[in-house]
């Protein structure tokens, strides 16, 4: 399955989205020379922010969606940036890194065991692998997704789909790094986004989870499995008195820097 993502959705909450990179970037101190790899980089906007925090090193950003790209070059043009267009799950630094950098996308590869363990062996000595990843499980957003996948309605259309990761927890990736590690900081932190619209969990999905599932259905199915997804979300999600909607997103944090 080819997933289709569409920068213009994703990018209707960019500041949202955005902050949880930059509260990993402050955190970063890097220490050694050499390159730098942005690893799901989708439509370059923090890839630009690191060319700003980094302006002389090496840039390396890789994503798997050719929308996504084409998009991230258009904003960052003759910024000495190297797009490339492959897979992160097998990714390989082509030389050992300062940094590998993945905001909100190893949540979409599987076998974090492995996975993690290679993105340190692919550091330089004190180069730094720093991580953001939703955590979704327990959360409304999430749980309405995964009961619509198991509807009667949408089992046998959906069922084979495979979901992105959720985190494993601290004490997991504590044992996964720790060896590996100088230094190993991993926290949480949960961001509570004040949305406006009609149903605006529904267009922050439209930009990321449910692009999983319309990518496998003909035009009028996405729009009968959005509207089934909308109606669930709207449900979970009341407005304030206001009308403005909080939506609560928690993300999981990690940064090590290699032995």
């Amino acid at each position: 399955m080819t997933q289709t993502w569409h920068p213009d959705i994703y990018q209707r909450y960019q500041a949202y989205r955005a902050r949880p990179a930059h509260d990993l970037i402050k955190q970063i101190e890097l220490s050694v020379d050499g390159p730098i790899y942005d690893l799901g980089c989708g439509p370059g906007n923090i890839t630009g922010d690191l060319r700003k925090h980094w302006p002389e090193r090496k840039l390396v950003a890789v994503d798997n969606s050719a929308e996504m790209l084409a998009q991230a070059i258009e904003q960052n043009r003759d910024r000495g940036i190297e797009w490339v267009k492959g897979d992160i799950s097998t990714w390989q630094v082509e030389a050992s890194a300062a940094l590998i950098f993945a905001n909100a996308s190893l949540h979409w590869v599987q076998d974090h065991d492995k996975l993690f363990p290679c993105l340190m062996e692919s550091l330089k000595p004190d180069g730094i692998l720093a991580v953001q990843m939703p955590i979704s499980l327990g959360v409304p957003y999430y749980e309405c997704m995964m009961d619509l996948v198991k509807s009667q309605e949408w089992c046998s259309r959906l069922q084979d789909i495979t979901v992105y990761r959720e985190p494993l927890n601290a004490c997991h990736y504590y044992d996964l790094l720790g060896q590996l590690s100088k230094t190993l900081d991993i926290w949480r932190t949960d961001y509570v986004h004040v949305l406006q619209g009609d149903n605006p969990v529904l267009e922050w999905m439209k930009g990321t989870g449910l692009t999983l599932y319309t990518s496998v259905l003909d035009e009028t199915e996405s729009s009968a499995l959005q509207e089934d997804y909308g109606k669930r979300v709207k449900e979970a999600y009341p407005k304030q008195e206001d009308g403005q909607t909080l939506f609560n997103m928690p993300r999981f944090f990690i940064v090590a820097k290699r032995n």
